[in-house]
């Protein structure tokens, strides 16, 4: 890699939507939408219900194809590319519907995602250990994965994501459902994870997002309407408007 690929890298973001929409119909679910996320970032994107946040996501892990617009992944167009191929290429996500084999144990679950990075089998397990200690299941991996609580599948998810490699981490409102004790323990695990690894999080739970994000993307009725900083943009009129009522009050 050249210096001149580094500050393309610098100069762009590890992610970027230029003019990105989904329509369904006449419906514009997403509407022109322009975001950058910087490789390192730990980016959120807020907005009240009918945002579009949901829809976003879809487009950039490739479950929803797009209307119109481009998506990029360190600077090569993945819009048309399947699931499978945007995570070859690092991008890893965790939905709200959750994607676990139930009936497996915890550990097959991390294990089917990371044996296609590792060969040996043996070096897989380790791996696959490694990963449920960083999630805080470590005593759980002979468990079925429909035995867990809601929050421990939650952090099981995050422990699949990882066994990809992945270089964007993309989380969909990962602390919905769950108790302030486990959304404390999902707070403390996003925060905790190595900056190579840039996260782009989509959560209702302003306390959580306030709390991780060193950018923020506020988005209304399918549009981009502002991204700063995390006080840049609690400050914004603009965003308190958005909200209409709903307090953007968050405590520092």
């Amino acid at each position: 890699m050249t210096d001149h690929d580094h500050d393309h890298d610098h100069h762009h973001g590890l992610l970027e939507l230029r003019g990105v929409s989904r329509h369904f119909g006449s419906f514009r679910a997403l509407d022109e939408v322009d975001l950058t996320v910087r490789a390192g970032a730990r980016h959120a994107v807020i907005g009240p219900n009918g945002a579009g946040k949901s829809t976003l996501f879809g487009l950039i892990s490739g479950t929803l194809p797009v209307t119109a617009g481009t998506i990029r992944v360190d600077g090569r167009d993945v819009t048309r590319l399947p699931v499978h191929r945007r995570v070859g290429l690092g991008v890893a996500a965790t939905f709200q519907h959750s994607s676990l084999f139930l009936r497996e144990t915890v550990l097959e679950n991390v294990l089917l995602a990371v044996v296609r990075r590792t060969g040996p089998r043996n070096a897989a397990i380790a791996r696959a250990h490694e990963l449920l200690d960083r999630v805080g299941l470590p005593t759980r991996h002979e468990l079925t994965a429909a035995e867990l609580s809601h929050g421990e599948r939650r952090q099981l998810e995050v422990a699949v994501a990882l066994g990809t490699d992945p270089r964007l981490l993309l989380l969909d409102e990962p602390a919905a459902g769950m108790s302030p004790a486990e959304t404390a323990r999902l707070t403390e695990l996003i925060a905790a994870l190595p900056a190579e690894v840039t996260v782009l999080l989509i959560e209702h739970d302003l306390d959580m997002v306030f709390a991780l994000a060193d950018t923020v993307t506020v988005m209304h009725l399918g549009r981009h309407l502002t991204t700063g900083s995390p006080d840049e943009v609690r400050a914004s009129a603009a965003v308190q408007t958005a909200y209409l009522g709903t307090t953007m009050e968050v405590t520092p």
